[in-house]
């Protein structure tokens, strides 16, 4: 059954406002407010559509309670709370994606060419000048398990035979040239397609990576980031944050107070390592 909005106040003007469907026929006005029929408009974007459901339906529903929005059948109220929504969610998607061809991609997976995918992707070729720097990190703290959250396709830069590496990532599309990477180069390792905000239970590891992904969490940033950090089981974090704004420009203060005011209060030790591109927190966290 349809999750529909429920809770939704309806204000019926004018049924002759109601979209027509692809083929022709008139979208009931029941069907036009379900949460399964906005999801669907909103995925269908090439750089969205491979976004899972979840994440969609949560960024939708905190939309409506922030804005106090009373839904109506009205076009134009329709099509303002789909943009919108799709303008969020492209921090999640679009800024990590390369928008180089799909099928050079595939063509450059037959060949075993992960290198050259690397410099496809958005955020990984930006990350290429400081990989050197994280693979030593890594190996001085003697690891052998890695969890990857917001993982994009770092595991072709850090993941090794000799460490388990649990994937997790909202974008199928990565997960898949992941899993193949895994599987051609003998690598111990899960790839799971699951939002971290949603997501409670997490395996327990050495090492926790979460690059560049806290400061696009939303309203509730700071207290996913403190849920994160107190029950995720791992010895280490390695969380990074963006020294330049989306447009390029370097930020006044790159450094960010908000997540250190956590660590600090709850008495994490942490060294904090400017690099090229990202400013990155070695977090150390004692387990019992």
């Amino acid at each position: 059954m349809s999750k529909c909005l429920e809770t939704a106040h309806f204000s019926v003007r004018n049924t002759s406002s109601i979209p027509k469907s692809s083929t022709n026929q008139t979208t009931s006005f029941k069907e036009w407010w379900c949460i399964d029929f906005l999801i669907k408009e909103i995925k269908h974007k090439p750089e969205l559509k491979d976004l899972p459901d979840s994440l969609v339906e949560k960024t939708l529903n905190e939309y409506l309670l922030k804005h106090k929005i009373s839904l109506s059948n009205s076009i134009k109220e329709r099509k303002i709370i789909i943009k919108e929504i799709r303008a969020e969610l492209r921090r999640y998607a679009g800024q990590y994606v390369s928008k180089s061809g799909i099928k050079k991609r595939e063509e450059l997976i037959k060949e075993g060419r992960f290198s050259d995918i690397l410099n496809q992707h958005a955020s990984t070729r930006e990350r290429s000048i400081d990989y050197e720097e994280i693979k030593s990190i890594i190996k001085n703290l003697n690891l052998k398990s890695i969890l990857d959250l917001g993982c994009g396709l770092n595991p072709l830069a850090i993941a090794s035979p000799e460490t388990k590496y649990y994937a997790y990532d909202i974008k199928e599309e990565d997960l898949n040239i992941v899993r193949e990477f895994f599987k051609k180069e003998g690598i111990k390792g899960e790839v799971h397609n699951k939002d971290i905000r949603l997501t409670e239970n997490f395996p327990k590891v050495d090492l926790c990576i979460i690059f560049k992904v806290l400061d696009i969490l939303g309203d509730n940033r700071n207290e996913t980031t403190r849920r994160l950090l107190t029950t995720i089981q791992s010895n280490f974090f390695l969380i990074s944050f963006a020294t330049r704004t989306l447009s390029g420009k370097p930020m006044n203060s790159p450094y960010r107070r908000w997540f250190e005011k956590i660590l600090n209060e709850l008495k994490y030790p942490y060294e904090v390592k400017r690099m090229k591109q990202e400013v990155v927190y070695i977090i150390s966290k004692c387990l019992n």
